[in-house]
């Protein structure tokens, strides 16, 4: 088995397929970034869930910087919304090679090599470096971003593009809160403020505001949107796949979960059974598409139509309300509800 990228969804699918199959399967990973690997993955708020870790076991959380226990919501219409969380702020490269190192315990090879040409063979596929190596595999995994070399050779057309920007600053964070900014500005999006070690990282959808002050600046897309995950024997996961979740943001938890599926299939020697498993799993939910395109066409007065009847906060009885009240945003709500709990 060849995988190409060494992200989150790259890392995990390396090591699943290597600990399930038990060295019965050759599995190799190449990653292209070697020098900028840091810079590009720390482009990410960082966040995982502590549930995330029950779909990934036997992984564990790595290399947390901050414990998040609440997630603060600020709406048009002075609307403040703060529920309960529990999750991380991970320094992710550093979390994504400690996975890395795990596969390699277990038998995966690792190469840092540059794909530039795949095709097709008779018992495989044939992945061709720009160094002039050649390498050969009877499964490939595209887990090579969003501007997937796999993606683009054997499947049609790609996902959509978020792009998304973020600064890290040195103005004082809440350590344990995420925040969240609704507004029209955001087409859809949202403003985070997350912690972060020298302070906070703000990020938002790329132009919607003024860039603060910063130390560092990051930017890049956000792929979603994307419903083809199997092609003969060459499947795709993570940011290939598309499968950030346009709600939330979130992708390394489902990303992750997605290289697990596809190395569950590809050790049953039955690909398309990741496939079906995918499609069928609450984070390729098709709500959460159907309702940012919504959230991209309301304005402030609509944003806080569709969350007032929350406006003192979640509970069971604004829910029933919200729903008898709000047909209009029952799809928003799902999404929500999806989100909170499998989106990151």
């Amino acid at each position: 088995m060849l995988e190409i990228g060494a992200g989150p969804a790259g890392a995990a699918a390396a090591f699943f397929l290597s600990f399930l199959s038990q060295g019965r399967l050759s599995v190799l990973s190449l990653e292209k970034l070697d020098r900028n690997y840091d810079k590009y993955h720390h482009m990410c708020g960082e966040a995982l869930s502590r549930k995330a870790f029950e779909d990934l076991a036997p992984l564990e959380p790595y290399a947390a910087q901050f414990q998040i226990r609440r997630a603060v919501e600020h709406w048009p219409g002075d609307v403040t919304l703060e529920t309960e969380a529990d999750g991380l702020i991970v320094d992710r490269p550093k979390f994504i090679r400690n996975v890395l190192d795990r596969a390699r315990k277990e038998g995966c090879h690792t190469e840092i090599a540059s794909a530039v040409g795949i095709s097709r063979q008779q018992d495989g596929y044939l992945v061709r470096t720009r160094d002039g190596r050649e390498f050969s595999a009877r499964y490939l995994v595209g887990a090579d971003g969003w501007n997937s070399l796999v993606r683009r050779t054997f499947f049609q057309g790609g996902p959509r593009l978020l792009w998304a920007e973020q600064f890290i600053t040195d103005a004082k964070a809440d350590p344990d809160a995420m925040h969240f900014y609704y507004h029209q500005r955001y087409r859809g999006g949202y403003r985070w403020e997350f912690p972060h070690l020298a302070g906070k990282r703000v990020g938002f959808t790329r132009g919607a505001e003024e860039r603060p002050a910063y130390l560092e600046r990051q930017g890049r897309p956000i792929p979603y949107g994307y419903d083809k995950v199997v092609s003969g024997n060459a499947c795709l996961v993570g940011d290939a796949a598309g499968q950030a979740n346009p709600i939330t943001f979130g992708g390394i938890r489902i990303g992750m979960v997605a290289g697990k599926m596809a190395a569950e299939a590809i050790a049953n020697g039955d690909l398309e059974e990741y496939a079906r498993k995918w499609t069928r799993s609450p984070y390729a939910s098709s709500v959460y598409v159907k309702a940012f395109d919504s959230l991209r066409g309301m304005d402030d007065q609509e944003l806080f139509r569709s969350v007032k009847p929350f406006r003192n906060g979640y509970g069971r009885l604004s829910g029933m309300r919200a729903l008898l009240n709000g047909k209009k945003y029952r799809e928003l709500y799902r999404a929500y509800d999806l989100g909170a709990k499998w989106g990151w």
